[in-house]
């Protein structure tokens, strides 16, 4: 791929993110993709084959980048551990109910799930992306337990299993009338690393 095509590609997905964010996955039209990036449509779908290329090749990246960027942030933590656990440096970069910045994630991973049922390409796609994220916090798990010598016979892919769904499952939180916030949550989250990772 050239240098000119690349940037292309980039353009494309950036304007496939932006319209996703402005009208949903049901509501992205290549036609407002190609204009916001400024392609054509058959450049669209020369990259990514069709709209359920595009979906899955977009929204499968981004759940794995951001999910990285996380994961990155803890793995930075246990390696400075020395001496032991700092749980409020720990908390910090737990997700939890108020984090504003998580609520959008947290949401497209769940549309794209959704659109997912319907979209092949992008099931398939999450479902790798998924697999990348939990097979990567399992790891993280494994690190935190041997630096603190925890030895829960609870698995430690259990335990991502359930970071994970907590973590997609405050889109509920976000709905609800009576909500789970933070002051409610972190005494279970404090006891749960503590009696399983740390």
């Amino acid at each position: 791929m050239t240098l000119v095509e690349a940037d292309s590609v980039a353009r494309i997905r950036a304007s496939a993110l932006t319209e996703i964010r402005k009208n949903g996955i049901l509501g992205l039209r290549l036609a407002d993709v190609a204009a916001g990036a400024d392609v054509s449509v058959a450049l669209v779908y020369k990259h990514f084959g069709d709209r359920d290329g595009l979906l899955a090749g977009v929204l499968g990246d981004v759940i794995v980048q951001q999910f990285e960027e996380e994961l990155v942030g803890i793995e930075k933590l246990l390696e400075s551990l020395a001496d032991g656990v700092n749980f409020d440096d720990v908390l910090r970069l737990m997700p939890k109910p108020d984090d504003k910045w998580r609520k959008e994630r947290r949401w497209l991973r769940l549309e794209a799930k959704a659109a997912g049922r319907e979209i092949p390409a992008l099931a398939e796609r999450i479902g790798r992306a998924m697999a990348e994220v939990e097979d990567a916090t399992t790891e993280l798990i494994k690190k935190a337990r041997a630096k603190s010598g925890n030895s829960s016979t609870v698995p430690a892919r259990t335990i991502s299993w359930a970071i994970i769904a907590f973590s997609d499952g405050f889109t509920n939180s976000d709905i609800m009338p009576s909500r789970l916030d933070d002051e409610n949550y972190l005494p279970f989250l404090t006891d749960m690393l503590k009696r399983y990772v740390f």
